[in-house]
Parts: structure tokens; sequence; C-alpha cells
């Protein structure tokens, strides 16, 4: 469910709040079934009082659109007047016809914390994006220009699905940089490192099929990997990555299919994985004969430590699946990303693809060609090597002012987060709408763990955030903890005074 309020607009709060539920509902994206958040979450969630959401929910319940039920909540009835019961034609009920694939995304923490980031007055520390404000945006307006002025004709049609050829040789120049580089017939271009790992998934996954998976980790492998079917085997990760022993105990019982694993400043804990766990990791799978996909989308955004080479650099028996993508360091909005590995998965990841997509856009193909094979991505990757850490200084000092005593983070060498524990036994559910309603959004933990555990953890983006508006968002954030350690101590007193009160 999606609502954005206009503050400037004379109607009123509530009646833009229902029409804009109304409107979803009536078309087919809040199907029959759905259940809407409570009012003081959602009321948290916009930043307005509960009064507001109890009014707009009344609306739409007079108009028969919601119902409310003991122990369920508000649950979207249907359409008014849509012939339920009387013979007359209705509306198709898309809720019943959806797959159980679908349900994987169904994450209610993660769809609170979009709908706070969408907020005008918010400071989002929780989407996985780099800073806007360091797009080069005057180099590839130019080399677009040129472009269009030079084969525009050419880059507007299709072009091969494997990827615009020049750009799978600069790609394989590239990752020259940290080990041998493939061929350029091993390289697949793909609409982002995301479609390459629902490519995976459908090439090399059966329903049933046992996948390997740090925990905590990046959240869109978790959906890809539940909407394929397969079951997830978690393995615990520490300062140095992946527990790779506990997997060697698991392995030989539980029989992976798949190992997934972000090696380098991991998503969402910033980890890097230590080099001698890299090569038992490698021995391990090449014993057993178990693919490995090194996920490695923050490689080169390294700011402190002398580099560790990628698994695929290490690898000697062809265990190793590599994805990674230019989203982090580039523009989200081209979705360019790649894969590399053998020229058998290469051809049948090739194949899936022209059912998805034919090919993955020329023109910024094109323009990300350019702007590797003229050296303007190396220059703008130091450009934010200079800049992020900056920011990463920034939150971590500001954690200690503000946040001293309650909340706990580690120092990555790279990437883009920082990842948190809350003191207290607080949960980061908890936390969300506190910090809602002070105009900060974060990531909850626990939606990056494949068994439901974290619930005291929490993700913080230091890219996306101006430098200037970090210490504001960390004290809110200190603010928001201080009142929900408030709130859990007053409940706990009053429980203690209920017990210690005498019954007669």
């Amino acid at each position: 469910m999606i609502v954005e309020l206009d503050r400037s607009r004379e109607l009123p709060l509530y009646l833009q709040i229902s029409r804009q539920i109304r409107d979803q509902i009536r078309s087919g994206e809040l199907p029959p079934g759905t259940r809407l958040p409570p009012e003081r979450r959602l009321a948290a969630m916009l930043g307005v009082n509960r009064t507001t959401v109890v009014n707009a929910y009344r609306e739409l319940a007079a108009e028969g659109l919601i119902v409310g039920h003991v122990g369920r909540g508000t649950i979207v009835a249907g359409a008014a007047g849509d012939g339920a019961g009387t013979g007359e034609p209705r509306g198709i009920p898309w809720g019943q016809l959806f797959t159980e694939a679908t349900d994987v995304m169904n994450d209610p923490l993660l769809r609170d914390t979009m709908l706070v980031s969408a907020r005008a007055d918010v400071i989002s520390l929780a989407t996985g994006i780099p800073s806007p404000e360091l797009y080069p945006i005057d180099a590839i307006r130019a080399l677009l220009d040129e472009a269009l002025h030079t084969a525009g004709q050419e880059l507007l049609q299709h072009c091969p699905t494997e990827g615009y050829p020049p750009l799978r040789a600069a790609l394989a120049d590239w990752m020259a940089g940290n080990g041998p580089p493939p061929e350029p017939d091993q390289v697949l271009v793909v609409a982002g490192s995301q479609q390459g790992l629902y490519l995976l998934a459908r090439a090399l996954l059966e329903p049933g099929d046992l996948v390997a998976v740090e925990s905590p980790t990046y959240l869109g492998a978790i959906q890809v990997f539940r909407a394929a079917g397969a079951r997830l085997l978690p393995i615990p990760v520490d300062a140095d990555g992946m527990r790779v022993g506990l997997l060697e105990d698991l392995i030989a019982r539980r029989r992976p299919k798949l190992i997934y694993t972000l090696p380098t400043f991991q998503n969402p804990t910033g980890a890097t994985m230590s080099l001698e766990r890299r090569h038992r990791l490698l021995a391990l799978a090449a014993r057993e004969q178990v693919p490995v996909v090194e996920d490695d989308p923050y490689g080169a955004l390294r700011y402190d430590g002398r580099p560790i080479p990628p698994l695929r650099a290490l690898d000697s028996h062809g265990s190793v699946i590599y994805l990674s993508t230019l989203s982090k360091v580039l523009f989200p909005g081209f979705r360019i990303g790649w894969i590399a590995g053998p020229r058998p998965l290469i051809e049948r990841l090739a194949l899936m693809k022209q059912i998805v997509d034919l090919d993955t856009n020329p023109l910024a193909q094109w323009a990300v060609w350019a702007f590797l094979d003229r050296g303007l991505l190396a220059e703008h990757v130091e450009r934010l090597r200079q800049a992020y850490p900056r920011r990463r200084d920034a939150m971590l000092a500001a954690i200690e002012r503000h946040c001293a005593g309650m909340l706990t983070c580690e120092r990555p060498d790279g990437g883009l987060y920082v990842w948190g524990r809350l003191a207290d036994g607080l949960r980061a559910r908890d936390l969300l709408p506190e910090a809602a309603r002070r105009g900060v959004a974060i990531a909850p933990g626990s939606s990056f763990h494949p068994d439901g555990e974290g619930e005291n953890t929490l993700r913080l983006n230091f890219t996306l955030p101006r430098e200037e508006e970090i210490d504001l968002a960390i004290a809110r954030l200190g603010e928001a903890i201080a009142a929900l350690r408030g709130s859990r101590s007053t409940g706990a007193e009053r429980r203690d005074a209920a017990r210690a009160t005498p019954i007669v």
C-alpha cells in the first residue's frame, strides 16, 4: 500500500489517505483479504495523528471497502457494489489467483520502511543506494549526446541478449584489476544483479533444493531463492564473514545445491570474509562439487585496509559464479550488472534472459562502455572513495554522541552500510515507528535474516544522506531509541506495581 500526503493541499489529510486507499482497492492493487496496517502504525509511518487514520478508515468502512475483524485487524472487503451474491458480473478476485511465490515479497517491516522513506520530511538511512549528489551527470549527458549523434539508430534497436559486445570486453578488463579476467564471451550483461540472481535461480534450482546463505544476508537474494521454491540453510556471519567452519560441519549432511555469499563489505553487516576463510570455502566447494555464487556489488568501494582478492580470483577449480553491478557506484537507474562464469552456464542464462527481456538497454550499455573505456569510471570511483569514508566516520561519531549506551555499531572498511545492535533487548521493529515520528527511516535487521533472528539489529546507510544531514538523522534516531527505552521502562514499572499490589 502506497500513500503520499500533500500537506499543501486544502483537502484534509484523512480524505487524502482514504481516497488513495480506495483507488488501490478498486484497481486491484489491494485485493480482497489484504490486511491494512494498524491505525497507530500507519499514523506513525505517515507522520500524522492517529485520529486522522481512524477517520480515513471510517470513510472506507462506510463505503463497504474495508471491514474490521477481531484478532485479524482491518481487512479489504472488496469494492462496494461489486455484485457479490447477486449473480451480477464482478471484478476478478486477484488475491485468489496469485501464486505462493509472490508471498515472499510480503514483508510488512519493509513496506513500513519504504512508506517512511518516501516522506519528504524524512532523512532515509534505510535504502541501499549511492549518493545522487555525486552522480556524474554532466559526463553521462555528454556521452549520451555523443551516442545519439554517432550511433543513435543502432543503439535504439535491440542488441545481443548477452550484452553490447564492447561492454562485455570492457567489463572483463575491469575485472582484471582483481585477478585474471574472464574472456568477453564468459560475461553476460544483465539488468542489475537482481536479474542476475533471478536467472541463476531459474537455471540452477528446483523447488525443494537447499541454498546455503549467510545470515543475515541480502534481502533480494532471500526473496529470489524462496520464490524459486528453494529452502535456505542460514550460516552465521561474524567480523570475518561467513563462518565457513559451520558450513563444513553441515554440508555433507545437508547437501546444498548452491552457496551464496557476499564476501566483501557484506550487505547488511559490512563484514569482509578473511583470506583464510575464502580459501577454506573454495576448497570445500571444490571437494563437495557445490557452485559458489559470489555477489560483489561493493568490492570497488574500499576505504581502509588492504584489498583481499575476490573468490573468483582465488578459484582454481571453476567453482565460482561471479555476480556484480554498477548500481552502487554509478546510476541505479541504468540497471547494468553482469555475471561472469563458465561458458555453458553463460549460454544457458542468455537463453533464459531472452524470455525475460530480450536485451538490456543498449543506449545505457553504450554509455557505461564509454565511461569504462575512457577511464571515467576509475576516476569516479576514486571520488567516491574520498567522499564516503567522511560520511561513514561522521555517522559513527554521531552515534557516539547521540546513541551512547543504546546502540553499538561496527566500523566497516568499505561499502555503504553501518550495522548496529540495540541495547537492552530493544527490537528494531518497535523502533521503526518511533524513528518515523521523528523523521528518520531505518532498515530493521530481522528482514535480512532468513531465520527471523536479529530483532535487535538494524542497518544504516551512510552514503545516501548528505554529510550535513547525518548528525541530525542520528540525533533523531537517538531520541527515538530513548523514547522506546522509556516506554518500555514505564510499562515494566506498571507491571511490577500491579504484581506488588495485594488482591483483597
